[in-house]
């Protein structure tokens, strides 16, 4: 079932022109990781369809419904966006920050404790219930984000660099447990680990500088295609891309 489908679009920052004639369909049961240089336009283009910012040009559907007419309502049970970077002002308890998310999503009121019980559970916050979200490290509070997108239970779901204050093993549980979300709803997440998204996703969307190239892992996470989008050279050794800086021939 497709759940997004963008046509032509055209977005830009200021007098910046980031994407244009971009089309891009995703269905329920795909995992899409989209990449690219800093600045070039990833965070905006998830703001673009969460529906937080607009589209010079094209249009957004999703579940076959125009973005702009949707209620607001329909809006949360349909798409959620977990961004970057988490502010807290207030202090709050890591249940309470989890279990807000209930109002967006379709979780009954019978069933929050439980949700939010399961939800930091797969997100390995389950000890921190009654910790202070003030007190966590970024690492923790990236994940009680996504504990709440997790709650929220959007049939679309956007992260934007999900896994950026992560170690080493919460970056590969996090990348496993949106690979198996997918199965059930359609995952979009911006990620800057080229080898992460082919371990991970079905499908890529590489932005670079004026284009942009889409479809299958293995046909988009290649050496040419980064090599136009990074500005440096790539080889591939078994299933890893390597970057590496080219050098002119007897330069030291």
């Amino acid at each position: 079932m497709t759940l997004l489908q963008a046509r032509a679009l055209e977005i830009a920052v200021g007098d910046r022109l980031l994407t244009q004639n971009l089309d891009l369909q995703v269905d329920r049961g795909e995992f899409w990781c989209v990449l690219g240089k800093n600045g070039v336009g990833k965070t905006t283009l998830l703001q673009v369809i969460a529906g937080l910012r607009s589209s010079l040009k094209g249009q957004i559907e999703l579940c076959s419904d125009s973005l702009q007419s949707t209620p607001l309502a329909f809006l949360a049970q349909r798409r959620g966006l977990m961004m970057q970077q988490q502010v807290d002002v207030f202090p709050h308890t890591v249940f309470d920050n989890v279990a807000i998310a209930h109002v967006a999503g379709c979780v009954s009121s019978i069933s929050v404790d439980a949700s939010v019980t399961a939800a930091l559970e797969k997100v390995g916050m389950a000890g921190s219930v009654d910790r202070n979200v003030l007190t966590l490290s970024g690492g923790e509070r990236q994940r009680v984000a996504l504990a709440a997108l997790l709650v929220q239970a959007p049939e679309l779901m956007l992260l934007d660099e999900p896994v950026s204050h992560q170690d080493v093993a919460q970056q590969l549980q996090v990348m496993q447990l949106l690979r198996e979300l997918s199965t059930n709803h359609a995952v979009i997440s911006s990620c800057h680990d080229i080898n992460l998204a082919r371990r991970f996703a079905t499908h890529a969307l590489v932005l670079g500088e004026g284009q942009h190239w889409l479809g299958l892992v293995g046909d988009t996470l290649v050496p040419e295609i980064l090599r136009q989008a990074f500005g440096c050279e790539f080889v591939q050794q078994a299933d890893w891309m390597v970057p590496f800086q080219a050098h002119a021939t007897g330069a030291r």
